[in-house]
């Protein structure tokens, strides 16, 4: 008889208090120093205010820059109060490397990674300043966030300019705004200066998202420096092209014999998407897939039929068997949305982008697949309009999104990264492996992380999509054939066939979380590298996710945390096992509410998970008595300034594993806490609960009734219950 997971581990929760404190801060500079050189970067910034054209900002107002030194990254020490003493507004913020006039430590990097804060104000806000920092006396709350300022000065528009298309004389540019929706004064003002340009600005196509608006503008060729000059403007590049299939690929039609399941109706609980380029009405597959076509597509082109269907196809049967001759049965009914059309031009990625928004917020579906974007890698310095829009129809955690990294993983060193909407917090993002077999590795075309931090860990893991010496065989129902191809397109819904199936084969309500911290839980990284494969190869079948071995129990956690909340979480290692070692392996996994304008703190979300490994120990009140770091982020990030204080507890994603003496554990518990974080200043949605998964193996290595002793010793806990496939 099989064991299957293990559901209802919150039952076993409890809440406790714990008091938490640091020591004080050590500063690089003393006052009179940090004010010094305020002073003269205020003074060049009116300098720079004075020089420019009046119609090249807003109501007067031009966009600063405030760096703050690397030690001061963490968002406690936001000088969000300094700028409202002033009257100046805060826009947003970046990372940047910077190389500081001095460090407080003794042992420090050459540069470090430090936090970009840009502000918008009048002349008159920075002269006033400038002069109350120059001569009055300030109180120590502001004397300590002056004294995190490493450098200040103005925007310029060189910084600006991203890749630029240079191909063609007109430009098609997508171009980043430090505006909100309601902020009309930019909005006019730009595009007023634009047309003194030349430029065309698309109003129609505009995204907002918090306080960014992106928007398509076309312009000749070289004026994009002058257009740059618009102080709201935060970046512009040329609209990329968009990649639904590896360009390269090879692609072969094989003369295989093959069969199809036999067509059962499905009794779907949940609903699932895939978004692409459309199936068209005549395939024998039809019964599976329900095709909608949104009114503003009126054409298509064999090319996104053959992407839409074989993306489809991969969903429902994953690749042909060729020893059975077959392909596997379905978990699930599909419905497919048509995203891309012939006609868009160039193509339009704004289109694109909408049609998937008007999809997600409808919230119809737990499950989604896209496997297209744009191709260029992502910047760590900013949000791709396609991330910040997604990303935040994410946040709220209604969705299990599969999404590709994309095919460009043979350029060398930064565009080779993997490409927008994959570096989403939110999503499930898929690479390439070679092979589905044992000896597998990153297929060279799949691109790398990592990812920004938070989000480092990208991709999430692989999963087989072909290679040159082992093609991906898919079901085309273009062609009623088996086509021989590769690529991320098809590892993504490759991926999101077993994460589907996992809920579709249990009779429990896992959240898309729980589903995505099961399959990061079951992914194999051995000696690879992470940032090529992230978390590791990820399971091929549902049932590989759900049974757990005789020495083993695998429990699933879903549970809610309200802010600051403390969770004492057992870890129930049964009484009376007979073995030498204990292996715990925790995957944590949550989704977060998400601030495009602030990549550097993009997640407000984050938990601190403290590991006691004896719970009696504790003492009172304390919280870092008797603990141990379980989740040591360190190999995760490339460099030490990287891994700053708490860069890991705002990633909505942590897995690690360790081995313990039998003896050194007694009732050990995670105790989590959960953290949020401000929007600049703004508490807004922070008091909003935080649903977490936790994924927790136990296995005693050799005791052949760990499974039944922690199912014995909870009787909360249940084993949760597999059919063989529910059908009508």
């Amino acid at each position: 008889m099989k064991n299957f997971i293990i559901g209802y581990g919150e039952s076993l929760t409890t809440d406790v208090k714990i008091k938490s404190g640091s020591g004080p801060k050590a500063h690089p500079y003393s006052f009179a120093e940090a004010r010094a050189k305020l002073v003269s970067d205020l003074q060049n910034v009116i300098e720079d205010v004075d020089a420019k054209q009046p119609n090249q900002c807003s109501n007067g107002e031009i966009v600063v820059k405030f760096i703050q030194h690397p030690s001061y990254l963490a968002k406690s020490y936001y000088p969000s109060q300094l700028f409202k003493k002033f009257g100046i507004k805060d826009l947003g913020s970046r990372s940047v490397k910077v190389k500081p006039r001095k460090w407080a430590v003794k042992k420090h990097p050459v540069e470090g990674l430090a936090s970009c804060i840009f502000v918008s104000g009048t002349r008159s806000k920075f002269e006033a300043m400038l002069n109350t920092v120059a001569h009055e006396h300030l109180p120590d709350v502001t004397q300590k966030l002056i004294r995190s300022i490493e450098q200040v000065s103005s925007f310029s528009a060189h910084e600006k300019v991203k890749a630029i298309d240079e191909s063609s004389k007109t430009l098609r540019l997508e171009v980043v705004l430090h505006a909100e929706a309601t902020d009309r004064p930019v909005f006019q003002s730009f595009t007023e200066y634009a047309e003194t340009l030349g430029g065309v600005v698309d109003w129609q196509r505009a995204k907002n998202v918090g306080g960014l608006t992106f928007l398509p503008v076309e312009i000749s060729k070289g004026l994009e420096s002058e257009l740059a000059e618009f102080s709201h403007v935060r970046a512009l590049r040329s609209v990329p092209k968009l990649r639904f299939n590896r360009p390269d690929a090879i692609r072969t039609t094989l003369k295989e014999s093959f069969s199809l399941p036999k067509y059962e109706p499905l009794n779907n609980k949940f609903k699932v998407c895939i978004l692409d380029g459309g199936i068209g009405s005549e395939n024998v597959i039809k019964d599976w897939i329900h095709e909608h076509i949104p009114v503003c597509v009126q054409s298509s082109h064999p090319s996104l039929l053959a992407h839409g269907g074989e993306v489809c196809s991969t969903y429902l049967f994953g690749p042909f068997d060729p020893e059975t001759k077959s392909f596997k049965a379905p978990y699930t009914n599909v419905d497919i949305v048509r995203v891309l059309s012939a006609d868009d031009r160039d193509p339009d990625l704004f289109d694109v982008l909408t049609r998937i928004e008007n999809v997600l917020k409808e919230k119809k579906y737990k499950y989604i697949n896209l496997s297209l974007g744009p191709r260029l890698p992502i910047d760590d310095d900013d949000v791709h309009v396609w991330t910040s829009v997604i990303d935040s129809l994410l946040q709220d955690g209604h969705c299990l999104a599969t999404v590709a990294t994309g095919n460009d993983g043979e350029l060398e060193g930064e565009d080779g990264r993997i490409q927008p909407p994959s570096d989403m917090v939110n999503c499930f993002s898929v690479g390439s492996s070679t092979t589905d077999n044992i000896d597998w590795e990153r297929a060279p075309y799949s691109c790398r992380g990592p990812g920004r931090s938070p989000g480092i860990v990208k991709p999430d893991g692989l999963m087989f999509g072909g290679s040159d010496g082992e093609l991906f065989k898919v079901y085309s129902p273009l062609t009623h054939s088996i086509v021989g191809t590769q690529g991320t397109s098809y590892a993504a819904p490759y991926a999101l066939r077993v994460a589907a199936g996992i809920d579709a084969i249990t009779d429990f309500d896992l959240s898309p979380a729980a589903v995505r911290a099961l399959m990061v839980h079951h992914a194999e990284r051995g000696e690879q590298d992470i940032h090529d494969v992230g978390w590791g190869k990820l399971p091929n079948s549902p049932e590989a996710v759900i049974e757990c071995k005789d020495d083993e129990a695998i429990i699933v956690y879903q549970g809610t945390l309200e802010r600051s909340q403390h969770l004492r979480i057992p870890i129930p290692v049964p009484e009376g096992i007979n073995c030498k070692w204990v292996h715990l392996k925790a995957t944590f996994c949550f989704n977060a509410v998400v601030d495009p304008e602030h990549p550097l703190h993009y997640t407000r979300s984050g938990l601190v998970v403290t590991f006691r490994a004896n719970k009696g120990k504790v003492k009172e009140g304390a919280e870092h008595a008797n603990t141990s770091d379980f989740f040591s982020l360190g190999g995760l990030y490339e460099t030490e300034e990287e891994l700053r204080d708490d860069a890991h507890k705002w990633e909505t994603c942590i897995s690690r594993k360790r081995r313990f003496q039998r003896e050194t554990l007694s009732s050990p518990v995670f105790d989590v806490k959960y953290h949020a974080r401000e929007k600049g200043g703004d508490p807004e949605g922070l008091n909003d609960p935080l649903h977490y998964s936790l994924i927790l193996s136990i296995r005693a290595e050799g005791e052949k009734e760990t499974y039944n002793k922690v199912l014995q010793q909870n009787q909360t806990l249940e084993a949760v219950k597999v059919t063989n496939r529910v059908r009508v």
